[in-house]
């Protein structure tokens, strides 16, 4: 006997995609922190030009990079919501983890000017006026955590908010760092400080952008989640009543926070009724204990004849001449 069951039979109710959530409270939130960002920007950009600041253009940069996280964010929820099709057919959850990349390489490359005018800098100090990029900063300081408070709520149940309020406590240290450098220059007049927070700002900023491209890598190679401890599932859902084998198991990402998996379960010869409950049972221990409410199981009563949990994959087409 051999019957695939899909996650439907999980349990009534269930959906897949990200948590329920009252999207429209969280978009609001997000609009709002964008716009204010937004305004953060211009005002950096303005008065670090003005000043000759190279770490408040560096905190601009940085606050634009949570701008984007907020952006990006809004348009993985929108995608999200977006019904499966015969061309998509896991939907396109993926979208928002593309842009994600995208922005994250461009931060690099501007990064690298960062550290390419602050080293000029720390060889031909220029002068900087530190109580405008005191004020500024602690505007911006004051606007980030304006924008925590708004979102904290709703961190908890959603991890794209839950990141996006990480970066903007971040952003907030950072603008923190701007204050300091203000001070010194304005109590000591020593300008090389200016330089030295735009390069520290712009490690900070490098740092949080090969985060998000080494997920976003792991996410398009299939990579099993960093979340999920495979040897783990597997040791569970054999420990399951029913189980004598769990084979050709594959665990990826479909989408932030989004986990799937698809597998063989080898039972005995049972009443397909019991073979829908040991899937039932199973599915349960991937929701409860992994995150995973989209799984897909073949159960079996002939073993296939692989050797461990893991299948290796070939294409037939490539190996085998045509008509075999």
């Amino acid at each position: 006997m051999s019957s695939t069951s899909h996650s439907h039979e999980a349990h009534a109710g269930h959906s897949h995609g990200i948590p329920a959530l009252d999207h429209s409270g969280t978009i609001r939130g997000l609009i709002a922190g964008i716009g204010l960002n937004l305004l953060i920007v211009a005002v950096e950009v303005v008065v670090g030009l003005m000043a000759g600041s190279l770490s408040l253009l560096s905190d601009a940069l940085h606050n634009f990079t949570d701008m984007a996280a907020l952006g990006i964010t809004w348009f993985a929820i929108a995608q999200a919501k977006r019904p499966p099709s015969a061309s998509s057919t896991f939907g396109y959850h993926r979208t928002g983890i593309l842009t994600a990349l995208i922005n994250s390489l461009a931060m690099v490359l501007v990064t690298l000017w960062i550290f390419w005018e602050g080293y000029h800098r720390l060889l031909e100090p220029h002068e900087v006026g530190g109580l405008p990029v005191m004020a500024t900063a602690i505007l911006a300081l004051a606007a980030n955590l304006a924008i925590v408070f708004t979102l904290r709520s709703r961190a908890h149940s959603d991890i794209n908010i839950r990141s996006a309020v990480l970066h903007l406590l971040g952003d907030a240290a950072a603008s923190a760092a701007v204050i300091v450098a203000g001070g010194i220059i304005l109590v000591t007049g020593w300008y090389p400080a200016d330089a030295l927070v735009s390069m520290l700002l712009g490690l900070l900023i490098l740092w949080g952008a090969w985060q998000i491209i080494r997920e976003t890598l792991e996410i398009f190679l299939e990579q099993s989640p960093r979340a999920v401890d495979v040897e783990r599932l597997v040791a569970e859902m054999k420990e399951e009543d029913g189980v004598r084998d769990v084979h050709d198991i594959h665990v990826w990402t479909l989408g932030s926070g989004i986990y799937a998996l698809s597998c063989h379960v080898l039972v005995e010869d049972v009443k397909v009724s019991e073979s829908s409950r040991i899937v039932r049972d199973l599915k349960e221990t991937l929701d409860r204990d992994f995150g995973i409410d989209h799984s897909t199981i073949e159960v079996e009563t002939v073993s296939c004849g692989v050797e461990g949990p893991y299948c290796q994959i070939s294409n037939h087409h490539l190996t085998e001449p045509h008509g075999k």
